[in-house]
């Protein structure tokens, strides 16, 4: 478990956070000249005075033994995690929106070898967090 401290004073802002579990899947994959394929598997739960991380997902099986995915693993729950703090740093720096209260449990990842590179991980997170907290699915409380 990792707790990410906020860019906020917790006791002088309105927390924009979840009401209760919320499972995403979020997919960044574009075909274009080179292809883009990143899925990543997600649950944000309500967790009071707190902004936590957690991974609890593993390479997946057919990627056992890749030499090179079994070295990137790691550096995607970084990105993933870097992914995470910039969000919540650009809610609150660039749209005033305290942004907390919540624990981020990574449960999975699609990778494609070929397809699949490190950045696309961190964009589809991003993309999944805009979708959960920009999309009404968040809700205001008061600390």
């Amino acid at each position: 478990m990792i707790w990410i401290v906020p860019p906020y004073e917790v006791d002088k802002v309105s927390i924009i956070t979840v009401t209760e579990w919320v499972e995403k899947q979020a997919r960044y994959i574009r075909q274009a000249v080179a292809e883009h394929y990143a899925i990543v598997d997600f649950v944000i739960e309500p967790c009071q005075g707190h902004i936590g991380f957690k991974n609890e997902a593993l390479i997946q099986d057919d990627l056992k033994g890749n030499k090179e995915w079994e070295q990137l693993f790691p550096i995607l729950i970084c990105c993933i995690y870097d992914a995470l703090k910039e969000f919540i740093q650009y809610q609150y720096h660039e749209r005033n929106l305290a942004i907390g209260n919540f624990m981020f449990k990574l449960m999975s990842l699609e990778i494609r070898p070929g397809d699949s590179r490190v950045t696309d991980f961190k964009i589809a997170t991003y993309i999944g967090l805009r979708e959960i907290f920009e999309n009404n699915e968040a809700k205001t409380s008061t600390t």
